[in-house]
């Protein structure tokens, strides 16, 4: 016969299977809980049982289930204790069973002393339990008997090994409970997509789609248009930026909504707006391969998986709801390049077509005129972004603009109606200058009443950014920082202009040679003196009598006359514009290498 160990372990066994069974059948943690505390007395010597959570941040142990047939008062009203009263926080920390012989008779913890009093109870066993409530909060589940007894190996390992199957079922329901959320999730998130793509047709149905893309975005967003430099946001959730609304977006926003074109997709960022530095993780919405807009995220967290499925859809809805005013954005550019490129080449075919694609821009080509150059660096280019931004600051500053980019320049025809277009220059440039390519030059024309002066205006404005580029300046090219001779140079054709340095220096002065480049040199210098022999030799560290041999040599040869004040002027002259030609030429040839 089997000793009375073997039987006791066999009806232990035989409990475990049954609470195993009844724990299994649960279809929530609440349930299970309450089947374990059930079930542990009715299958066991103890008398009552509950399951305790430990808060750490109320500071303490709060039963959530108890199981108490015994005691006749209404046990909600004990709310929870002290946890430095309470064993709960001792038995989470060490991780291991504790047993209490007597609760009623120790003084450790006086909270479960004053609770063992009042209800009745004596030797208590608190189990740690290998998971959490739905608030992360750490688990506890004890026993306790109504009279003192032993507490054996068998009796211990009975209780773990319930807990361990509690802790095996509650996994089960969290895991069920998660997939259950997640096809909820995703269930909201395709028919948020679907609602909001529905949207994205509609041009008055924005705060519809706002509302829709709130559900698919986890925190305060805003969506930049910058074809159209309007923001789209949530109003009942508005994003935590200063001095924002849909028709107004600053141009620091603006900006930095260009700015993501460059920057890694998803990835945090500092904005900062009117002084204050706000993060927010920003992500380029894209239509053919343009930069179109820009999605920012406001939330402190980085997104989880499903909340980056949500922001994909929502990234997808905002580039088809950009789609619309892109394609009228690249339809204007389009018919604003086809009527420049006319304008500035002189093609006058079709006059009234062209007065008419004018018109559909709002441009009246009847009206003065301004034309607006702008360099761009070889292999630079303006992007989408920008180029809309800095031609909505034109025509916000300057007046009436159409702009496209011809020949590495940016070209902007101002309508000056008004007569704001020169002194908006500074306000202008300060405006978009954080988009355009460091060391940028801008020539503005004079005042252009008839378009058949605007091929001749445009080939000023080369010529000017040609000098501009060979004197590194950069901003605004005038008159006043590019000096008299180079501003004359810059209205001349330079047809004409080498035809006066043909007829004016003999071919032995024009020529590339070091002899050539010795006699200039003397030239200029003798020229620069006022003719005075010995402090134009002092200048030039040679003898004198060196100096008269050479203009002698110059004067016999090849017939200069130094004598003639007007011929010296005219030599004079021919030499500063070669200088100046040569400049220009070298500084283009060394752009090229």
């Amino acid at each position: 016969m089997r000793d009375k160990s073997y039987a006791r372990t066999d009806n232990q066994l035989y409990k475990v299977s049954r609470l195993a069974r009844v724990i299994d059948e649960s279809q929530n943690a609440e349930e299970t809980y309450q089947l374990l505390t059930q079930g542990v007395c009715a299958h066991s010597k103890w008398d009552i049982s509950s399951i305790q959570v430990l808060d750490v941040d109320a500071g303490l142990a709060v039963p959530i289930v108890r199981h108490d047939p015994y005691y006749g008062g209404d046990l909600s009203k004990v709310p929870g204790w002290d946890a430095r009263t309470s064993p709960v926080g001792h038995v989470l920390q060490k991780g291991e069973p504790f047993i209490m012989h007597d609760a009623a008779a120790q003084d450790d913890f006086p909270g479960f002393r004053d609770d063992a009093l009042l209800r009745g109870y004596h030797t208590s066993v608190m189990i740690p339990l290998d998971v959490t409530d739905a608030t992360g909060r750490p688990i506890v589940y004890s026993v306790a008997a109504k009279k003192i007894v032993t507490v054996d190996d068998a009796d211990l390992g009975f209780l773990q090994c319930v807990a361990e199957l509690t802790n095996i079922a509650i996994r089960k329901i969290q895991k069920l409970d998660d997939e259950r959320l997640q096809a909820l999730r995703l269930k909201t998130i395709l028919e948020s997509m679907t609602a909001s793509l529905g949207k994205t047709l509609e041009s008055e149905a924005t705060d519809a789609l706002a509302g829709g893309l709130s559900k698919l975005f986890p925190a305060g967003w805003l969506a930049i248009d910058l074809t159209s430099g309007r923001g789209l946001f949530d109003p009942s959730a508005p994003p935590p930026l200063p001095d924002l609304s849909v028709r107004r977006v600053s141009d620091e926003l603006i900006r930095a909504a260009i700015d993501a074109g460059t920057h890694a997709s998803e990835e945090p960022m500092e904005l900062r707006i009117m002084g204050s530095s706000i993060r927010a993780e920003v992500s380029a919405l894209q239509i053919d391969g343009h930069h179109v807009g820009t999605l920012f995220f406001f939330g402190n967290a980085a997104l989880n998986d499903h909340e980056r499925i949500a922001a994909k859809a929502g990234r997808l809805a905002l580039s088809s709801f950009i789609l619309r005013s892109f394609i009228e954005f690249r339809s204007r550019r389009v018919t604003a390049r086809r009527v420049l490129a006319r304008l500035l080449s002189g093609d006058w075919r079709d006059r009234e077509e062209m007065f008419d694609e004018a018109h559909i821009l709002d441009f009246d080509l009847q009206a003065d005129m301004r034309l607006v150059m702008i360099s761009l660096p070889e292999g630079r280019m303006v992007d989408e972004g920008a180029h809309s931004f800095i031609q909505r600051g034109a025509q916000s500053i300057l007046g009436p603009t159409i702009s496209c980019v011809l020949e590495e320049q940016l070209v902007l025809l101002l309508g000056d109606a008004a007569g704001k277009a020169e002194n908006g220059r500074k306000a202008f440039l300060s405006r978009v200058r954080s988009v355009l390519p460091e060391k940028v030059a801008l020539v503005m024309s004079d005042k252009i009443t008839d378009i058949s002066d605007l091929p001749k205006a445009r080939q000023t404005g080369l010529n000017t950014l040609n000098v501009a580029r060979s004197m590194h300046l950069d901003g605004w090219v005038s008159q006043m920082n590019m000096g008299e001779l180079p501003a004359l140079m810059t209205s001349a054709e330079i047809g004409k202009i080498q035809a006066f340095q043909q007829n004016t220096l003999p071919e032995v002065l024009r020529a590339d040679t070091r002899k050539a480049r010795v006699a200039r040199e003397t030239i200029e210098v003798f020229l620069r003196s006022g003719r005075r022999y010995q402090e134009a030799a002092d200048t030039l560290g040679i003898h004198v009598t060196t100096l008269r041999y050479r203009l002698d040599q110059l004067q016999e040869l090849h017939g200069l006359n130094f004598n003639d004040s007007d011929k010296c002027f005219e030599i004079d002259l021919a030499i500063r514009l070669m200088k100046l030609i040569n400049s220009y030429e070298s500084q283009e040839k060394n752009n090229l290498i």
